[in-house]
């Protein structure tokens, strides 16, 4: 039995019959209009059969981490209690969504997870559009979404001084939650201390409480262009920690229960990406002190770009407006990964975007690129923006889009957006 995407595991009373495939990746930067597509087509719904899904390629055990998070498969789908998406609004986690709900997983299992990058603050990195239309996307297949963010978002990460700022969620009950680090606490009082010894003039005790406060945490400075999360900590501070907050304090996830986490990283982005594992344990994974499972699946690593658009057309969805106007990956509006062209589209039609990252190089005397200023960086590129698409132009930057807007009608022909195909440039890989 072969499915397009998928490797099974049959149970039966008595063997267990493995089917399993060969996996050619195909590079972003290789994907064409006209390569075929491989892993996309509709896969069987299996959801309800006792059928587990193994990776196509064996896990990695070459590190103590992949070690101790080593998963050989998924349990049958049937058997999980919700299914966590973590979702961005990027065309990769729309395919892992619409993935689950063709391998046949009931909607009211399916809970899309949005981090939202700015996290309220007034200094904006993301699109406007972007959490209108993760809601839109929501609304129109019936799905659940909740909402996260760490305080402050970017910027205020971007300045941290001290103790990483409180992360807030949407709980099962739509509340919003707040769950404060460690050391927030003693920041602020620190911060409080400070002022008082400034305004005492008292040099040395200054330097002590602000000795301990550096300790919590300094930045000043952009995130790095690398892998490493460490230096990266847009995507470990502002994504995944937020993610884990979130799981480990719902109330319906919080204990006693057994979910798996979706993800829509693809081997074809990256060599580092080309060595994550399809499937692990979760890092809230909690079987033994809160008695929960989570298991990560990655259910599209294996697709080519090509194949994630074929699931959008098959569906008939409109992806978030900026592939239509240019861009090749719905990562935050101003991606540090971002081409010279892309920032050049965000100073044609988000000059307040723009001018922020300027006045913060000057503030921070740090560059947004290693080696150059953004203005040294975008040089004399041209724009990446389609300017006769105005509808998409106008979703974009008033962030009004609605359920409708998401499923294309039966008589309109869908297309691929402008940004379909760049070579996988203008976000984190």
């Amino acid at each position: 039995m072969e499915n397009g995407q998928l490797t099974l595991s049959f149970e039966t009373e008595n063997v267990e019959i493995k089917v399993e495939r060969e996996i050619d990746i195909i590079r972003d930067r290789d994907c064409t209009i006209n390569t075929p597509v491989n892993h996309g087509n509709k896969p069987l719904p299996i959801y309800g059969n006792r059928i587990s899904i193994i990776p196509t390629l064996p896990g990695r055990t070459d590190t103590p981490h992949m070690r101790k998070h080593y998963l050989e498969k998924t349990d049958p789908l049937e058997t999980y209690d919700l299914f966590f998406v973590l979702f961005s609004g990027g065309k990769d986690s729309v395919a892992a969504a619409l993935n689950l709900l063709e391998l046949g997983v009931p909607p009211k299992k399916i809970i899309l997870l949005h981090h939202d990058i700015d996290g309220n603050s007034k200094r904006k990195m993301d699109w406007p559009v972007t959490k209108n239309y993760c809601r839109a996307f929501a609304e129109a297949f019936g799905l659940e979404i909740r909402f996260s963010f760490r305080e402050g978002g970017f910027w205020g990460e971007v300045y941290r001084y001290g103790s990483k700022q409180p992360v807030q969620f949407q709980d099962a009950d739509g509340s919003m939650r707040r769950i404060e680090p460690s050391a927030w606490t003693r920041s602020l009082e620190l911060k409080r201390l400070m002022d008082q010894a400034e305004a005492e003039d008292n040099l040395e005790l200054y330097k002590l409480y602000e000795e301990e406060l550096r300790s919590y945490g300094y930045r000043f400075k952009f995130p790095a262009k690398g892998a490493n999360l460490q230096t990266r900590y847009c995507s470990g501070i502002l994504k995944i920690e937020v993610g884990c907050v979130a799981i480990t304090h719902q109330v319906d996830t919080k204990r006693d229960c057994k979910i798996m986490v979706v993800s829509g990283e693809r081997r074809g982005e990256s060599t580092n990406r080309s060595k994550y594992n399809m499937m692990e344990l979760h890092r809230t994974h909690a079987p033994i002190r809160n008695k929960r499972v989570v298991h990560h699946f990655r259910s599209i690593i294996d697709f080519s770009e090509k194949d994630v658009w074929e699931v959008l057309r098959r569906n008939r969805v409109v992806p978030h407006p900026c592939y239509t106007v240019g861009w090749g990956r719905a990562s935050c509006a101003c991606c540090i990964f971002s081409s010279p062209s892309h920032f050049a589209g965000i100073k044609d039609i988000l000059p307040d975007y723009y001018q922020n990252l300027r006045l913060a190089e000057q503030e921070l005397q740090f560059t947004l690129d290693n080696n150059k200023s953004i203005d040294e960086f975008v040089g004399d590129a041209e724009s990446c923006v389609v300017h006769s698409e105005k509808k998409a132009i106008h979703q974009l930057l008033t962030g009004e889009i609605k359920a409708q807007d998401i499923i294309l009608p039966l008589d309109a022909e869908w297309n691929y957006p402008a940004g379909a195909f760049r070579h996988g440039i203008g976000g984190p890989c």
